[in-house]
């Protein structure tokens, strides 16, 4: 995804961030400079810088500031207006959109869970990835904001667990929690939302 985003910036013929690393530093070391941006990235330890609130004018007179959204391919993160020292900052990363919750929540979708004839050791083996991911990106910016995410991809799993063990709603949410509680870290999700 890191490359996929580098290829659209350089695409639009971006220009440097408030980092001020030039295209020519960057092509540098291409490879290297993309590896420590995702490894931060998807460790949870990458924060965007804020940036200086720009006033726009208003149609109607006055004025407006200009709320940037953030975009990450598909998924963006909008910025919040904030006073640091006297200053009033944009601070990107302060919640997830709906844009985006949206957009996980159709992957998800797009995945066909509930049509995968596999254990839910193996399941959760081929989610878990996917899962950490957005947990480490996602969750850290606004974990109450995830809460429906987590909570529609456990509607997903119940759904899996009818067509796999030929269960009605009521028996499909005993047999989940089951799971639940025998395996509580078997989705990583789990940790956060249980089903």
């Amino acid at each position: 995804m890191v490359w996929q985003a580098y290829k659209k910036v350089r695409q639009n013929k971006g220009s440097s961030g408030v980092d001020g690393m030039t295209w020519a530093k960057l092509d540098s070391d291409l490879p290297g400079h993309l590896y420590k941006l995702w490894n931060r990235m998807s460790s949870g330890s990458y924060l965007p810088q804020p940036v200086r609130e720009v006033l726009i004018p208003k149609k109607g007179g006055g004025t407006r500031p200009y709320a940037r959204k953030y975009d990450f391919l598909g998924f963006s993160i909008r910025p919040v207006r904030r006073e640091v020292n006297g200053r009033w900052l944009l601070l990107p990363g302060t919640f997830v959109s709906q844009k985006s919750k949206k957009a996980i929540r159709e992957k998800f979708r797009e995945l066909e869970i509930h049509k995968r004839r596999v254990s839910i050791k193996e399941l959760a083996q081929k989610l878990n990835p996917i899962i950490r991911g957005l947990i480490n990106y996602y969750h850290k910016f606004w974990q109450a904001g995830m809460r429906d995410v987590w909570n529609g991809l456990n509607h997903r799993l119940l759904k899996w667990v009818k067509w796999e063990k030929g269960l009605y709603k009521y028996g499909s949410v005993k047999w989940l929690k089951q799971q639940y509680k025998e395996s509580p870290g078997l989705f990583a999700h789990w940790k956060l939302v249980q089903p």
